[in-house]
């Protein structure tokens, strides 16, 4: 059994299983986001990443590598409302994505 935890992109999982070919790898993750077992996260560097779809949360996205972590944060309920009120839309749900350095990539830019 493989353990893939985080947030990994298609040639992750790949290089996990490279028994199986990458474009059976991204027609599964295709496969499982629309069965709603994963969440695909198209942030950063354009590479899509994924997860499994557990509780909302936030996500905190490296600008310089990519490196995606979770923010659990209670919801922005008072977001929602004000969008609402503001654009008479009926709002569903809400991402956030913050964008920043991690930590690794800082300590190379120190160097």
């Amino acid at each position: 059994m493989i353990a893939i935890n985080g947030h990994p992109s298609a040639e992750d999982i790949h290089q996990e299983l490279p028994f199986m070919s990458l474009p059976t790898v991204y027609g599964n993750l295709k496969l499982f986001v629309k069965l709603g077992v994963i969440q695909e996260l198209p942030y950063g560097s354009g590479k899509s990443k994924y997860e499994l779809v557990k509780r909302h949360h936030y996500h905190v996205i490296c600008k310089s590598c990519g490196k995606i972590v979770d923010l659990d944060y209670p919801l922005l309920k008072e977001v929602e409302h004000a969008a609402a009120q503001l654009t008479n839309y009926k709002i569903h749900t809400h991402d956030l994505e913050i964008y920043g350095t991690c930590t690794a990539c800082q300590d190379q830019q120190q160097r």
